[in-house]
């Protein structure tokens, strides 16, 4: 009787899943190889921790997946320090005052008790006005900790996208605008974090170097090894020397749904050239297409122990550097 399933094509055989399949167990193999992690050793890595970036409701841009409030409400079950709110295109600062209230009294009827914070401040997006020294100062005096300049609006953010024109924050000299030299003085003025988003290379350089002329002392660089603002690592090492702390986050540090493509072992190339020491984790999740900031935390930390990163370091970037730059 002639085998009617003779022809079969089998796919696994094809070249390219033949690549895809090796890559997956050689993951297995090499990382798997190092031991079990327990839940127990991520939860206690994580008492006292920090993530400064976080998305979350209200947001007019993104589809986010949980409120404000129940993402504190979390991260204080789990143990964490503080969560930093980040908006779009609204300044969070206004809100993170209610949303400081709710945590107080949650925290209260908890039998285990202990000192949490909600931070925010506003992006310089379009629907603050752009570089806007007035929005700046305004979520300044209401508590910011940190002011980011443009990301969606960015001029380089749609130079990349291909999605027309966007803020621009030097111009075609070089020169930083002097609207953005305002906004120098008044994160000097309060001492909080000066964010680089989604502006290029060649903007942070400059921007580093003059925001430290009018004495601002905090500078945080959002996820630069992500495709849409990348740095190479040796730019990442020169600008950290310069004083900017390197933001390695979740979301563009290893594959997921909404970020396919990257490197997910070139996080550890990153702590081992810029050093733990100037390096800021967050997860910068928040979005419904991602786990909630907490468990993402909790693999983030996972992932790295597996890849070699030391406890010390993990808690160096988790807790040490972020209590720093918002001063707790």
């Amino acid at each position: 009787m002639p085998n009617k399933f003779l022809n079969i094509e089998e796919e696994s055989l094809k070249q390219i899943w033949k690549e895809r399949a090796k890559f997956s167990y050689h993951t297995v193999e090499e990382f798997g190889s190092r031991g079990n992690i327990k839940d127990e050793t991520v939860s206690e890595i994580l008492q006292g921790g920090i993530d400064i970036h976080v998305h979350g409701y209200p947001e007019a841009l993104v589809d986010t997946g949980w409120d404000f409030a129940w993402e504190a409400k979390s991260a204080y079950d789990a143990g964490m320090r503080a969560i930093v709110c980040k908006s779009m295109h609204s300044d969070t600062a206004p809100m993170t005052y209610f949303v400081q209230q709710i945590i107080n009294k949650y925290g209260k009827e908890c039998e285990e008790q202990h000192s949490f914070n909600v931070f925010g401040g506003v992006v310089l997006n379009w629907s603050v006005g752009g570089i806007n020294p007035i929005a700046v100062e305004t979520s300044a005096k209401l508590g910011a900790k940190i002011i980011w300049l443009p990301s969606h609006d960015a001029a380089h953010h749609m130079r990349v996208l291909d999605e027309g024109q966007g803020i621009e924050v030097i111009d075609k000299n070089d020169n930083v605008i002097p609207e953005l030299i305002e906004i120098f003085k008044i994160v000097s003025k309060y001492n909080i974090i000066l964010d680089l988003d989604h502006i290029s290379t060649k903007e942070r350089f400059i921007i580093v170097e003059e925001a430290k002329k009018y004495g601002v002392k905090k500078i945080l660089l959002t996820h630069p090894q992500w495709s849409v603002n990348r740095m190479s690592i040796e730019q990442m090492t020169e600008i950290s020397k310069m004083g900017a702390y390197i933001g390695l986050y979740l979301y563009s540090a290893f594959p997921h749904f909404n970020n396919p493509v990257c490197d997910r072992t070139e996080v550890t190339k990153i702590i081992e050239k810029v050093g733990a020491d100037k390096c800021v984790m967050g997860t910068d999740f928040g979005s419904m297409l991602n786990p909630p900031p907490v468990e993402g935390m909790k693999l983030y930390i996972r992932l790295l122990l597996a890849m070699g990163v030391s406890k010390e370091d993990i808690r160096t970037m988790l807790i040490n550097n972020p209590s720093k730059l918002l001063d707790i």
